[in-house]
């Protein structure tokens, strides 16, 4: 069966329908369903506060009663739907009206430029493919008269990963200049790093376990790994939403230059847990050019001083971590703005009349990058609204828009309607 026969759709319909609060005229689900899983929000004649009050009431009664719960028929329908639909997930609305002749689903198509979310499908449209904030987009670049630490040691490196891996492979000669030539701003591998990497090109190297020391790490290949990226910008990022208001760090002691990534962290090895310990090749003024710093994935920006040289931390010369942390917040709220200049910002997250106006009036900002739709996250906006105003926006930068299909009840599967006569005799 496919996703476009209203059949796959009743049993969730029927179900939504009869889980709704006692006098409910119109029950609505906008979410995405997909991949096994289901996500979205559920409202009743509008509103959503009255059906978490019925279901609070509903599950202490199964509680009480050994009954299966007020979510059991819609999750058992929605199972059913997500293992048809694609693994990316359908963006859906469905309505559940107190006339089954009035109920309707519609299937979302969205374009590349649109952003789907946890709350609605319409999470926010990217008007410039592509864009990412300005955080994201600035660069560090190394210091022309960066130096090394005293304790940088090229020979030191070699004779540990001699000791621990004495059966390593290392990495060819040209395949080392290959990842240093494809540095920005002609920056250069320390020795340290060509040393690691000539004398071992992957594989655990591990470091006699002692309290307090580093331990050792999985030598991240020069190619093939998804580390290698990771940790750079882009994929650093999720959704302008999301990250438009992330800062990067600023590191204290001056040690570390401020950034939300850069290939300049080149990472050379990871903890196997996600985080990635990175030669540092473009240290703050205060830092060392090959200076190791932790990445970590728990954090959406900056990287962590950790050591002064490769040689100092597979030594276990490793100090605390310090104090630096990412400052974030959950982006514009209400119409403000994100990056760029007060009068043409490159993000906005507002409802979809807020968007509306300034559609009417032409005064989107030429500079918008990405528009918002969700600026009050406990009361996302209605999907046709939200939908209507997206492709108001796409049109305007000549992009390709929402397409939504509409199902409905087949004629032969609607209840028969009765006439006067009828509704006595059933009396």
């Amino acid at each position: 069966m496919s996703l476009t026969e209203w059949q796959v759709w009743e049993p969730f319909v029927d179900a939504l329908r009869r889980s709704a609060p006692p006098g409910t005229g119109v029950s609505e689900f906008a979410g995405t369903v997909g991949g096994g899983t289901w996500d979205g929000t559920y409202l009743d004649d509008g509103d959503a506060a009255a059906r978490r009050a019925h279901y609070r009431e509903a599950a202490r009664e199964a509680a009480r009663t050994g009954g299966r719960g007020p979510k059991a028929e819609l999750d058992d329908a929605l199972r059913a739907i997500a293992d048809l639909a694609p693994e990316a997930g359908q963006p859906v609305r469905v309505v559940a009206a107190a006339d089954p002749d009035d109920d309707v689903v519609e299937l979302v198509t969205l374009p590349p430029a649109v952003v789907s979310g946890p709350v609605t499908p319409v999470l926010e449209v990217v008007l410039e493919p592509g864009a990412l904030p300005a955080r994201y987009r600035e660069t560090i670049s190394p210091p022309p008269d960066g130096t090394p630490a005293a304790s940088a040691d090229a020979d030191a490196v070699t004779r540990v990963v001699a000791e621990r891996m004495p059966d390593a492979a290392g990495a060819a000669p040209e395949e080392i200049d290959e990842a240093e030539a494809a540095l920005p701003d002609g920056a250069r591998l320390t020795a340290e790093v060509r040393a690691l990497y000539a004398a071992a090109g992957s594989g655990n190297l591990r470091l006699e376990p002692q309290e307090d020391l580093f331990g050792g790490f999985e030598i991240v290949p020069l190619h093939g790994s998804f580390l290698r990226e990771a940790f750079l910008p882009a994929a650093r990022f999720s959704t302008w939403t999301a990250d438009v208001g992330t800062s990067a760090p600023a590191d204290p002691t001056g040690r570390v230059q401020s950034a939300v990534g850069s290939p300049l962290w080149f990472p050379v090895g990871t903890d196997g847990a996600g985080n990635v310990w990175a030669a540092d090749l473009a240290p703050g003024p205060d830092g060392h050019l090959g200076q190791i710093v932790l990445l970590d994935h728990e954090q959406r920006a900056g990287a962590t001083y950790r050591a002064e040289s490769l040689a100092a931390l597979l030594a276990g010369q490793v100090p605390g971590s310090d104090d630096a942390v990412p400052d974030r917040s959950d982006g514009p709220d209400g119409g403000e703005a994100g990056p760029g200049s007060a009068s043409d910002p490159e993000f906005l997250n507002l409802d979809p009349a807020a968007w509306a106006e300034r559609l009417d009036a032409g005064t989107v900002p030429t500079g918008l990058k990405a528009a918002g739709f969700v600026p009050d996250r406990a009361v996302p906006p209605a999907l046709p609204e939200a939908i209507a105003v997206a492709n108001r926006l796409l049109e305007l930068r000549g992009q390709e828009l929402i397409e939504v299909t509409r199902l409905t009840r087949p004629a032969a599967d609607r209840p028969r309607r009765k006439g006067l006569l009828g509704r006595l005799f059933d009396r």
